[in-house]
C-alpha cells in the first residue's frame, strides 16, 4: 500500500483551518462582539479593545463619568463575566496623562499601607493631600465590598485605579 501525501497534506490543511477558524469565529461572534455591543450601550464608557487570551480576558475601558466610575466599572465588570466562559476579566484603564501616572506611583505607599492595615478611612485624607501637593482639579475615592476606586484628575484628563480589598495570598508547596 501506497502512502499518498497529497491527500494527508490536503485533511491536515483542511483540519486545522476548521479548527482554528472555527475557534476565531466563537471568539469574535460569542465573546468579543457581545461585549463591545453591551457596554457601546452604556454611557459615560468606550471600550477601546478586547484582546481574548488562552487564560484571560482583558478590556481596556476608558471612563468619562468619575461619579458613576465605580458602577460603571462594576457593570463592565458584570457584562464581561456573563460572556467570558469562565475565563478571568482583567481591565485596564486608558489613562493617557502620564503626569498623574508618576504622580500615582510616588504615592501609591501610603494608599497601600493603609489597605494592607485595612484603615481605609486614612485613604481620603491621603488623596487630599496628593491634591494639595500636586494642584490637582479633582480627587476622589469609592469603597465597597471588593474594591477600593480611586480618581484623580488634573483638569485635562483623569486616571483611574482599582484596587482590590482582598488581595490573593500565594503559597510555595
Amino acid at each position: 500500500m501506497k502512502i499518498r501525501p497529497l491527500p494527508i497534506f490536503l485533511s491536515i490543511l483542511f483540519s486545522s483551518l476548521l479548527l482554528f477558524g472555527g475557534w476565531y469565529v466563537f471568539q469574535n461572534q460569542f465573546v468579543k462582539k457581545p461585549i463591545s455591543k453591551e457596554i457601546a450601550t452604556m454611557q459615560g464608557v468606550k471600550l477601546n479593545d478586547v484582546a481574548i487570551a488562552r487564560d484571560a480576558i482583558t478590556l481596556n475601558v476608558s471612563f468619562s463619568n468619575s461619579d458613576k466610575f465605580a458602577d460603571d466599572y462594576k457593570k463592565v465588570k458584570k457584562i464581561a463575566s456573563e460572556k467570558a466562559n469562565g475565563k478571568p476579566i482583567k481591565i485596564e484603564f486608558d489613562s493617557p496623562n502620564k503626569n498623574l501616572k508618576k504622580i500615582w506611583d510616588e504615592n501609591a505607599f501610603a494608599i497601600a499601607e493603609a489597605m494592607e492595615l485595612h484603615t481605609y478611612s486614612k485613604i481620603p485624607g491621603v488623596l487630599d493631600q496628593i491634591k494639595q501637593k500636586h494642584q490637582l482639579k479633582n480627587v476622589s475615592s469609592y469603597m465597597d465590598d471588593q474594591y477600593v476606586y480611586i480618581y484623580l484628575n488634573d483638569g485635562k484628563s483623569p486616571y483611574y485605579a482599582v484596587l482590590p480589598r482582598e488581595r490573593e495570598v500565594s503559597r510555595n508547596g
